[in-house]
């Protein structure tokens, strides 16, 4: 058995400290790449809008650019000042008014519960049941902080719009510059997984900014006509936890089902087929129209990597998860099908 020679050991304690030091400067940097990867997302959305003006309509590039990024801020603009206000007050309306809802959730449990002593249940299940109402509000409130701290973040918002305008501008220029640094030989292939990336994230994203758009108006209309209060709220919490696949939608029921307890609102039953009944929508005709193949995942493949993502990079992880997993398998499916056109790849 060779031994290590004192050269080998030098070489291996300056790839432990450079890989020490890699990670403490991503960690360092982590605000920077966060902002980036956002900008690339909505850049995956509105790229294909500058596209169109410049093949179809014949636009120069900066102002199909310019164009585009009007009409993102325009949207942004609206969004802040139509939306944000009233969600903001139904917010603080849910908040102050959910310990009465919860009352009377609780109130329904404990009847359950009473029932249930007959049916000898273990008294740590019990104990959950009770504990429920107590451990939902303090997750709403920080749900409701965090999802306003995101949206009034402004200097995040100023940096996302400076990165957006100016990697729209120059994204195609990028990709060309990504292909020059691949050698010749391989210069197809590096295409060909370009073409993989963007098919996989592009079309999973837009796709998802579409379907999630969707069912969270179409469970807030739904909801408002049955007289459900913060119809609005409940339908935009809907809509962003439907980014998750399998787990989000379930989630996103319960403070309707919460509320539904309450004498003045739909009853339980008719919010929970509301509720199964856009899902439905969602997986029938939605998910497979404007996902395509992102999401020719099996279901525990889309569940791993929504957990893998969680753990790794939080809400953003997740988001991520499920496309990179996608373009992982489109990958091992275009190395397969080389291998069998060439033998070799």
């Amino acid at each position: 058995m060779k031994s290590i020679t004192a050269k080998d050991l030098t070489k291996i304690i300056i790839l432990v400290a450079f890989l020490a030091g890699l990670a403490w400067f991503l960690g360092r940097i982590s605000w920077v790449i966060q902002l980036l990867i956002i900008s690339l997302l909505i850049v995956y959305v509105l790229f294909p809008l500058t596209e169109l003006l410049e093949n179809r309509y014949r636009f120069p590039h900066f102002p199909a650019v310019g164009v585009v990024f009007l009409f993102f801020l325009l949207v942004i603009i609206a969004i802040i000042s139509l939306i944000i206000p009233v969600l903001q007050k139904e917010t603080k309306d849910i908040i102050r008014d959910f310990p009465f809802y919860l009352k009377q959730f609780q109130f329904y449990l404990e009847e359950v519960s009473n029932y249930l002593t007959n049916i000898d249940l273990s008294p740590d299940l019990m104990n959950a049941l009770l504990q429920l109402p107590s451990k939902l509000q303090p997750a709403l409130e920080e749900f409701a902080s965090y999802s306003i701290s995101l949206v009034f973040s402004v200097v995040d918002i100023f940096f996302i719009l400076f990165i957006v305008f100016y990697l729209l501008y120059d994204f195609r220029s990028v990709r060309q510059a990504i292909l020059k640094l691949v050698p010749a030989v391989y210069t197809r292939y590096a295409r060909d997984v370009l073409q993989i990336i963007d098919r996989n994230m592009g079309g999973y994203i837009r796709g998802n900014i579409v379907r999630c758009s969707v069912v969270g108006i179409l469970t807030g209309v739904v909801l408002s006509i049955l007289g459900m209060p913060y119809a609005l709220l409940l339908g935009i919490i809907a809509g962003i936890l439907n980014i998750v696949l399998y787990i989000g939608p379930y989630v996103a029921a319960i403070p309707a089902v919460i509320l539904s307890f309450s004498s003045n609102t739909p009853s339980t039953l008719v919010t929970i087929i509301v509720y199964i009944a856009v899902q439905t929508i969602d997986g029938i005709i939605l998910s497979p129209l404007l996902l395509g193949r992102a999401v020719r995942l099996k279901p525990i493949t889309v569940i791993f990597s929504l957990l893998v993502g969680q753990q790794l990079a939080g809400v953003l992880g997740m988001i991520l998860g499920v496309p990179l997993a996608g373009i992982i398998r489109s990958l091992l499916i275009y190395v397969e099908e080389e291998r069998k056109k060439t033998g070799t790849i």
